[in-house]
């Protein structure tokens, strides 16, 4: 009896030591995926008085020696300029850079494209809450960013926190930034105490914009003044970025040929909106979803330009089917 009880008694320990390991397991998954969601504290650009990255006006050189060269027609005489997010002291050298271009008269719109919660501390520290693939507030409707980003920049105020640059490129331009936070500000209120109007139509980073996010953006095109001038940017300046001024670009002239406006939009500094996703992943489909919009966005103007777009995009293309 003692033998059987001690086989017994055995037995029930490696039992319990299996669903021990199985629970240590579970909860270093568990502990992976809650780290994996963490916000971080992002740091988005070079603070100070200095041009943000990848700033670009209309009548600036190509950078990119492309064969054949796009055409320039109507180029020049576009109203708008491009960049990744900025300072605060960034943004007022930009806003006298186009009043240089434009003249003191025209109407300074910053045209705000991301969605995930971003804002400025201290007056000029440009920062963003990162989440995972800077999937921040994704699922949430306009309004209710507006109030999930300012009460997580509220929530800044009084702490010594320290913000980090991520990516590749930004590693290398700038450090990470340790600051006592005094005040926050968002990006409208930035824009609106240097004499400018804001605009923001929230896209999701890496994500191609749905057809009901390019129906806010011919909203706001049609509202314009005619002494306009569209100032756009995302956080690096790249996809939606490019994205929008390729929109604006085709707007302005739509005379000029589809592969010629985005050819020359990544000329001037902006993506490559044409070139194939290389894997058959989100990333990839996502690539090949915003090229295909920017081809019935031209398709769009063709058939809507006579009518002042009088059709809205996502009626136009449900149409179409």
């Amino acid at each position: 009896m003692l033998g059987r009880s001690h086989l017994l008694q055995k037995s029930g320990c490696r039992i319990l030591a299996v669903i021990s390991c199985l629970l240590i397991l579970l909860m270093g998954a568990v502990q992976a995926a809650a780290k994996q969601e963490e916000a971080v504290l992002r740091l988005d650009a070079k603070t100070g008085a200095v041009f943000p990255r990848s700033l670009r006006f209309m009548t600036d050189t190509f950078t990119k020696s492309l064969q054949p060269v796009p055409s320039r027609q109507g180029l020049d005489k576009l109203r708008c300029s491009a960049s990744a997010e900025f300072s605060g002291s960034g943004l007022s050298l930009i806003r006298d850079k186009i009043r240089t271009a434009a003249g003191s008269d025209a109407v300074i719109y910053v045209v705000d494209l991301r969605k995930e919660s971003h804002g400025f501390v201290n007056g000029d520290i440009p920062v963003s809450q990162y989440m995972k693939k800077n999937r921040g507030n994704v699922k949430l409707k306009a309004a209710a960013v507006k109030q999930v980003e300012g009460k997580w920049l509220q929530s800044l105020v009084g702490k010594e926190l320290t913000f980090v640059p991520m990516g590749k490129t930004d590693t290398k331009l700038f450090p990470a930034c340790s600051v006592k936070v005094e005040k926050v500000e968002t990006e409208e209120a930035l824009a609106s105490r240097l004499g400018m109007r804001y605009k923001r139509i929230l896209i999701t980073d890496q994500m191609a914009p749905t057809d009901e996010e390019v129906d806010a953006f011919m909203a706001f095109y049609k509202s314009l003044p005619k002494n306009a001038w569209l100032h756009f940017h995302c956080h690096a300046g790249h996809g939606r970025t490019t994205t929008f001024a390729v929109f604006y670009d085709i707007l302005s002239n739509p005379a000029v040929a589809m592969d010629d406006i985005v050819a020359r939009q990544y000329a001037l500094g902006g993506t490559n909106l044409f070139a194939p996703g290389k894997k058959d992943n989100w990333k990839g489909k996502e690539i090949r979803k915003r090229a295909e919009q920017i081809r019935k966005f031209y398709a769009y103007v063709q058939a809507n330009r006579s009518n002042q777009y009088a059709q809205t995009f996502s009626a136009w293309v449900k149409a179409q089917r």
